[in-house]
């Protein structure tokens, strides 16, 4: 059972669908301002075509009117690009804003509900994977099929981009993704002056498992001026043992919350005496949406990594 809830949580964090409850008390950040005049128009035309996460080309011969997106990134962003009332269906696990808890659900953890999407009529389906019988049969209905699947900070940027050219929002992705830019370069200034310090980021405790090369939180880690001790494992999930652990003794212990464990679990854990961020109380419970979801929140994300490794770089900030 704890392989089985292990194996769970982690294939949460590298597709990031499932969406824990919002918990606002634990967001330091403000949102990005994208309120300023619009740019000139970028001149996005239709017949368009866009390359997905996926290398699949998919053209559109209109604008979309009718959207369904199962991602909880994917339908961060569309709202972030003023299209939000244009959902008519989205998966249980899109929680934010407040107004998509509203759309028709269209799929949970099991999968997309096919007779959901296709009685939803939508003029495209935002998936971020989806079995190959999956998407034969989606595409058989006639729904265009777009997935979006970011593994870094600059995909993700692509992302919004790609989703913005889609449904005719060019210029509110461009403003979008220049606040966000601009707030990324700020933040690697704040921390840029200041020691590296190692970090360990828990994804999963029994067995330990954590982040390795090639996954998000590792390269949000490496912008927040922060060493990942297991940034030479072999995979980017991969499981750690305590003696390794230990003998890396990180200066920064970082988790996301969850709601499978509380500081005092991990303070009272057997052999975590010995860890100097154990000593020092630098353990962080992070909001798992945030720092997980590849999209227009995702540098407040880094700013809470950036804040839990470099507190003091952020004092009177």
């Amino acid at each position: 059972m704890k392989k089985l809830i292990a194996l769970i949580l982690m294939v949460v964090l590298v597709f990031s669908i499932v969406g824990c409850g919002n918990k606002d008390n634990q967001t330091t950040t403000t949102p990005l301002d994208t309120s300023e005049p619009a740019s000139t128009e970028v001149g996005i035309t239709y017949p368009l075509t866009v390359v997905d996460s996926a290398g699949r080309s998919v053209t559109f011969d209109q604008m979309p009117e009718r959207l369904v997106s199962s991602v909880p990134s994917n339908t961060e962003i569309i709202y972030a690009l003023g299209k939000g009332e244009q959902l008519v269906g989205v998966s249980v696990y899109c929680n934010y804003p407040e107004e998509a808890l509203s759309v028709n659900k269209i799929g949970d953890y099991n999968g997309p509900n096919l007779e959901l999407i296709i009685d939803a009529k939508p003029d495209v389906f935002f998936a971020a994977w989806l079995s190959d019988e999956v998407l034969t049969q989606l595409e058989g209905a006639g729904i265009p099929v777009l997935l979006i699947n970011p593994g870094n900070i600059e995909e993700t940027y692509k992302s919004i981009k790609d989703i913005g050219d889609v449904i005719g929002s060019s210029d509110e992705a461009k403003l979008l993704i220049d606040a966000m830019r601009a707030k990324q370069e700020n933040i690697i200034q704040i921390d840029k002056g200041y020691q590296p310090k190692t970090v360990f980021y828990e994804i999963w405790h029994d067995p330990l498992m954590t982040v390795g090369p090639g996954s998000f939180i590792n390269e949000l880690i490496t912008m927040a001026n922060g060493v990942n001790i297991a940034q030479d494992a072999e995979s980017a999930y991969p499981e750690y043992s305590l003696e390794l652990l230990i003998s890396k003794n990180p200066q920064v212990y970082m988790t996301s919350d969850d709601g499978f464990k509380t500081p005092e679990d991990i303070f009272g854990r057997p052999g975590y005496e010995n860890i100097e961020a154990i000593k020092t109380g630098q353990v962080f419970l992070l909001h798992p949406d945030i720092t997980s979801r590849p999209g227009p929140r995702i540098i407040d994300g880094l700013e809470m990594i950036a804040m839990a490794v470099h507190p003091e770089a952020f004092e009177g900030k």
